[in-house]
């Protein structure tokens, strides 16, 4: 701009001069009695138009060149001054329109609010076609959502809520209070199995009409409002399907909410698989109605390799990342991509299955594998410094966190063996590797004794196997453990260490056996594909100890992680852990709506937990999210659960337009 404002200037300057040489030309204004007569009778200095076009007469060919470079000069200055002006005046502002893409890894199951907590993937769309009473803000605040407004008795038991008069489902039927009592109901029917059944346990519901809606709990419940941010299903569509058959119905894909955005298509390949999903602008959205015309999710099976999703997105082929792994951030990163890092309440740990391994009952055989854990070094090798060593189940933020009162262990091999040579004595690697070889020879000599060989050949095949049992025993045996421990009854401690197979918890995992390995512990690791955890790991608890990332979400409420009523599946009791005590605390924790208390009474449930090592918590990761810089409205940093991202979407927006301002 200031390059253009000089050149006008000196474009101006050599106008000037010229004119002045013209007007100063001696064979024309001194000499010419006809131009001064002339100059008497018109009365004008400045030549006209007419007379400039006829200025090249009195110019040399040198002087003409330079009057017409300095003529485009100061039009071209003039066209960019007043664009300059206009510009100054306008504003670049969100415009509706456009596709954002988003890739993800896993795949839709059932996008129904009732099951979505299961699957990331669900829970995603979710968020997107679906609404719940009440809802969080960008700043992480609760607010109302589908209800305009809500009272509370003072006792704490009766929440009463009046919803919106323009509120309509996706397929123009209008939204009532019946939805919502429909959509309750169901999640506490038992045959539903439903995972958010335990937030709506002896809850009543009443309707008095079709905009008002009525909980009364049995005893105070400090944190219900927040578990109504479930998203609300209809009841023109559910009511039909009976309990049993609910997770096989066609709506489980192609649903029907109140949401920003609603169902447009699918597509699948000729598996079955579902390669992407589109969601179409909600034009009658009773709310801010979103700029994006519509949102797609891609689907990959994992983030790295050329098929991966973060290929995807560094060829531009999508517009956003669902999740970027610690260990692949470097190839996310690109001038073209923001990484948005979000806390979010999660956190890493392993727990302790004492119904499946007997042996882990023992308290002082959970302390020293605790012991035996460098926490930080697990961390920084896997996800380097984005996150934070924790010691227990209540994260930064949440009532009853205190680092002032908070116990810990400090990492300790010395104290870990202590704890161990009470019970389990040390036998050598060799030792132990003579007892198996030993053992699986005698076996396979039992299933020769119906052979018809003879003495030479069973000789000789004895030997084979001999040579069999040791490759195993090379594949099997960990060369750097030194030593094994065993019982009275000489039975070698093992523990069987399932996790989910990605590479940050292959690393965590195989490192978390190297300091097992180290006390005497045999570590038999196994890799789940993670898109199977639930159904082959999760679901019948099938697991000694259990590395797994738990999100905590919005609510601080710990009775779905550690009451000993969620210990079956779909309750989130890992450890499979049962304490009377603690029970009682979680009771009472439910029934209070003092912070202070509330607080207390958390601080005693950690103590509680962390004396009787029900499990190991490792770490709290941050979580990283990508998009492309096209984007914007996106204005986050703290989350409950991973679909939060989408709290803002009706804000996101692509296309722009300029508006004038004065």
């Amino acid at each position: 701009m200031n390059l253009f404002k000089n050149l006008y200037k000196k474009a101006v300057y050599h106008l000037k001069r010229y004119f002045r040489r013209v007007r100063s030309h001696k064979s024309i204004y001194k000499n010419n009695v006809n131009v001064k007569l002339l100059q008497r009778l018109h009365k004008k200095r400045v030549p006209t138009l007419k007379q400039l076009g006829k200025i090249q007469r009195l110019l040399s060919p040198f002087e003409q060149t330079i009057f017409r470079i300095a003529s485009v000069v100061f039009l071209v200055g003039l066209v960019w001054f007043t664009v300059g002006i206009i510009d100054s005046k306008r504003v670049h502002v969100a415009a509706q329109g456009g596709q954002y893409r988003e890739a993800v890894v896993g795949s839709p199951q059932l996008i129904n609010p009732l099951f979505a907590s299961l699957n990331n993937v669900d829970s995603d769309i979710s968020r997107l076609v679906f609404n719940g009473l009440m809802q969080y803000d960008e700043n992480q605040k609760l607010i109302t959502d589908l209800a305009e407004s809500y009272e509370v008795s003072e006792d704490k038991k009766v929440y009463t809520f009046t919803l919106r008069d323009n509120v309509v489902w996706h397929d123009g039927e209008p939204f009532t209070s019946s939805d919502v009592a429909f959509a309750i109901k169901t999640i506490q029917n038992a045959q539903v199995n439903s995972p958010l059944m335990v937030s709506f346990q002896g809850v009543a519901i009443d309707t008095p009409d079709p905009k008002t809606v009525q909980f009364t709990l049995s005893e105070p419940f400090a944190p219900f409002l927040s578990s109504l941010t479930v998203g609300i299903i209809p009841e023109h569509i559910w009511s039909d399907v009976g309990p049993d058959r609910i997770r096989l119905a066609k709506s489980n894909l192609q649903p029907i909410g109140t949401g920003p955005f609603q169902f447009e298509k699918l597509k699948k390949n000729d598996a079955g698989y579902i390669l992407s999903y589109t969601l179409a602008r909600n034009e009658n959205y009773f709310a801010t109605k979103p700029y994006l015309d519509e949102f797609i999710f891609e689907f990959f099976g994992d983030y790295d390799g050329l098929d991966g999703a973060i290929q995807a997105m560094r060829e531009q082929k999508v517009d956003g990342l669902d999740f970027v792994p610690y260990d692949l951030k470097d190839k996310v990163e690109r001038k073209h991509i923001v990484l948005h890092t979000l806390q979010l309440p999660q956190y890493t740990a392993l727990f302790f299955n004492q119904k499946n391994l007997p042996a882990l009952k023992d308290s002082k055989l959970r302390e020293a594998l605790a012991l035996s854990l460098d926490k930080r070094r697990i961390m920084r090798s896997t996800i380097g410094d984005n996150g934070q060593v924790i010691h227990g189940p209540i994260l930064p933020g949440f009532p009853g966190y205190s680092t002032d009162e908070m116990k810990t262990r400090d990492y300790s091999v010395e104290k870990a063996n202590d704890l161990l040579e009470e019970s389990w004595e040390k036998i050598s690697g060799d030792t132990y590797r003579e007892t198996l070889l030993e053992e699986r020879l005698k076996e396979w000599d039992k299933s020769q004794k119906a052979s018809s060989s003879t003495e030479e050949e069973l000789a000789s095949l004895r030997e084979e196997a001999k040579k069999e049992v040791e490759n195993q025993l090379n594949t099997e045996l960990q060369e750097a453990q030194t030593f094994y421990r065993q019982d009275k009854k000489e039975n070698v401690l093992e523990i069987r260490l399932v996790t989910a197979d990605t590479k940050e918890y292959r690393q965590a995992a195989q490192m978390i056996a190297g300091f097992w390995q180290g006390i005497g512990v045999k570590t038999k690791l196994e890799f789940i594909p993670a898109k199977n955890m639930v159904k082959d790991v999760l679901k019948d608890r099938d697991y000694d100890v259990l590395l797994y990332r738990m999100i905590v979400g919005s609510d601080p409420d710990l009775y779905p992680f550690w009451h000993s009523s969620q210990t079956k599946y779909p309750g989130l009791n890992l450890s499979l852990y049962a304490s009377d005590e603690v029970d009682k605390l979680l009771g009472s924790a439910r029934e209070t709506s003092d912070p202070e208390e509330y607080g207390n009474i958390y601080k005693q449930i950690q103590e509680k937990i962390f004396n009787d090592v029900p499990a190991v918590f490792l770490y709290m990761p941050t979580y990283t999210y990508a998009t492309t810089d096209k984007l914007q409205g996106y204005t986050f940093q703290r989350i409950f659960i991973p679909s939060d991202r989408f709290s803002g979407v009706t804000s996101w927006y692509i296309k722009e337009k300029g508006k004038w301002q004065f």
